[in-house]
């Protein structure tokens, strides 16, 4: 009988160690791989969360890159829309938008639009801004000032934003053409870190610069893509 006792109390002492050991909590520091909200690493091969901004979002991290040498910083008056690239788009196409110019518009060419645009109209809105920012270049070859901070312009378009940037510090006027391009270089390189800043990765520049002629002109006829 004894022996009977000892047995089964064995047996009860083994069942209450096994549930014990099912029930115990899983280690915090090693991942449940059944648990279907298991979070997997990123391998860098897409971003964990597609990044957005709107367009006073995206203006005002330029700014803040820029500095005082941000100049767009009046916005386009309703009188004068016929002279900016947003003048091109179709406003009942575009959902948001953001367009400013420079206090003195003869001096400086600086302009920054940037459009958040329905489902299906981004393509067509890069199409009309590069013919604006085609007539743009045409304009500023005329004049000895300016040209290599108009032809660096970036266009890009992140899913339907579309956005067209003339910005940064001017050079002084007794610059030479190689010292006004170095100047140009160095501003739109801290718009482009601004720009992959906010969305993870800095798109294709999509400026279409026209060739220029022998009257200091452009020829839309001929055109190379912007660097």
């Amino acid at each position: 009988m004894k022996k009977i006792l000892a047995l089964l109390l064995a047996a009860i002492m083994v069942m209450s160690f096994a549930a014990c050991s099912s029930n115990k909590p899983a280690d915090p520091q090693k991942p449940d791989s059944s648990r279907s909200d298991t979070v997997k690493p990123n391998d860098g091969s897409k971003p964990d969360v597609a990044k957005t901004a709107t367009p006073k979002e995206i203006e005002a991290a330029i700014a803040k890159a820029l500095g005082e040498g941000y100049l767009a910083t009046i916005e386009v008056p309703e009188d004068e829309m016929w002279s900016s690239a947003i003048s091109r788009l179709d406003l009942t196409k575009v959902k948001t938008y953001v367009a400013k110019q420079a206090e003195n518009v003869s001096l400086d060419m600086d302009a920054v639009v940037i459009a958040e645009c329905e489902d299906g109209y981004a393509d067509e809105a890069v199409k009309q801004l590069n013919e604006s920012f085609a007539q743009t270049v045409d304009y500023i070859r005329q004049y000895p000032f300016g040209v290599a901070k108009v032809e660096g312009a970036r266009l890009y378009k992140i899913g339907n934003t579309v956005m067209l940037i003339i910005a940064g510090a001017s050079a002084d006027e007794n610059a030479s053409a190689e010292d006004e391009a170095k100047l140009a270089a160095s501003e739109y390189e801290k718009i482009d870190n601004a720009i992959k800043a906010l969305f993870g990765t800095l798109p294709e520049n999509l400026a279409v610069i026209p060739e220029a002629t022998d009257n200091g002109g452009s020829d839309e006829g001929d055109m190379i893509l912007g660097g």
